[in-house]
């Protein structure tokens, strides 16, 4: 979710002059957000969900055994 944040700001380097710019228009893109907020809709299936946990879950556990 951060990535799709910054994604909708727009932030590419070079894109602010200082972090008060930056920071303002943090401010003005979640004003703005806030004002008309959208629904988030999952598309996700809950046993694809699930199955990606426990890969990385394996994974992880496979890891820190090795």
């Amino acid at each position: 979710m951060v990535e799709r944040f910054f994604r909708d700001i727009t932030v590419r380097e070079g894109s602010f002059s200082s972090v008060r710019e930056l920071e303002s228009s943090i401010t003005t893109f979640l004003a703005l957000r806030n004002a008309q907020p959208t629904r988030y809709v999952w598309n996700a299936k809950g046993e694809d969900v699930l199955n990606k946990i426990q890969r990385a879950s394996k994974a992880m556990t496979s890891q820190a055994g090795g």
